[in-house]
């Protein structure tokens, strides 16, 4: 059976903080099922040299030497990879040590990674003080609502100037989270639906969501994920399993919020037919597969719903719908 181990190969340095520095490295590569050990060219105790005889008598035969250098120079393909007559790294070969055979391989230098590179232009950032940051910002966050809301509602009126009162914020609240002044244009909200929705709300109407993503944004104690309540060996999607078997499982009052998973609104779809009673619909599933479809059969069906039609969507659109809602509900 084969034994690895990963020697960290280093220059080497007299100074104690450079070994505490690169003993950082080594650390992290603890967990992969190898001994990890810490070694230099020169100067510093252990030398790689020393370390690889020590693992072949001690059996082990497969050994990745992590080279800590920065560039390809010849530490790299003289002094070490070299010396074992390998003449190419990412390669596992086959050599001879103290008369036995192993298998070695040479990881490249670290200099063309891009995590190297942006680390180390971080940090040339930090010494020249970039970016120059316009101190002018608005950053009280009561301030940065409000005056984003008053742009909103100006943005949702231009488009559809017959809107007002609470279907206004609710326009407002869809383009503040989405940054896109056009979603208004789909927004729709079935006759009577807002009215429904503050009742059952004030009456503590249930939540259900449709994904995590929506259950932990709504401003509600009376809420349930969905796919809390699925079971993995379920037919069909995992949210739609969800959804049933939280619709089973809410007893009284209760509303659907669907914010993802279109798969999701169609099962409450059908365990409304079925008999189930949901006082009233949140729909938002964005994309290109089922999504504008279910969300125009519920429209059809004319229960109490507000809807974003079309392929847009999304979780943060279906929140925004919602704890507008809750504000408005007390």
């Amino acid at each position: 059976m084969s034994s690895s181990a990963i020697v960290v190969v280093t220059h080497g340095s007299r100074r104690k903080e450079f070994l505490e520095d690169l003993e950082k490295i080594s650390d992290a590569l603890k967990g992969l099922n190898a001994e990890v050990i810490l070694a230099h060219n020169e100067y510093s105790f252990p030398n790689w040299r020393e370390v690889l005889r020590d693992l072949v008598e001690r059996g082990y035969d497969r050994i990745v030497f992590a080279l800590a250098f920065l560039g390809r120079g010849n530490h790299v393909f003289r002094d070490i990879a070299g010396s074992l007559g390998v003449e190419t790294l990412e390669e596992w070969k086959e050599v001879e040590v103290e008369g036995r055979k192993i298998s070695v391989y040479f990881t490249r230098p670290l200099a063309d990674s891009a995590l190297v590179q942006s680390a180390l232009r971080l940090r040339v950032m930090k010494a020249l003080d970039v970016p120059k940051l316009n101190e002018g910002y608005v950053e009280d966050p009561e301030e940065i609502e409000s005056r984003s809301m008053r742009i909103a509602e100006e943005e949702a009126l231009r488009r559809r100037p017959e809107l007002n009162g609470i279907e206004l914020k609710i326009a407002a609240r869809l383009i503040y989270a989405s940054g896109n002044p056009e979603v208004v244009n789909s927004l729709y909200v079935s006759r009577g639906a807002i009215d429904v929705a503050l009742e059952a709300l004030k009456a503590e109407a249930s939540l259900v969501a449709d994904v995590r993503m929506v259950h932990a944004g709504l401003r509600w104690s009376k809420k349930l994920c969905a796919l809390d309540f699925a079971d993995k060996e379920a037919k069909g999607t995992v949210v739609e399993d969800g959804m049933r078997r939280a619709l089973e499982a809410v007893n009284g009052l209760k509303a659907v919020v669907v914010g993802n998973a279109p798969t999701a609104l169609l099962e409450a779809l059908r365990q409304v037919k079925r008999g189930k009673e949901v006082a009233f619909f949140i729909a938002t599933p964005p994309g290109f597969t089922n999504a504008e479809e279910i969300k125009e059969e519920l429209i059809k069906t004319g229960l109490p719903s507000l809807v974003v039609r079309g392929t847009l969507g999304g979780s943060n659109l279906a929140v925004a719908i919602a704890n507008e809602l809750v504000r408005w509900a007390g």
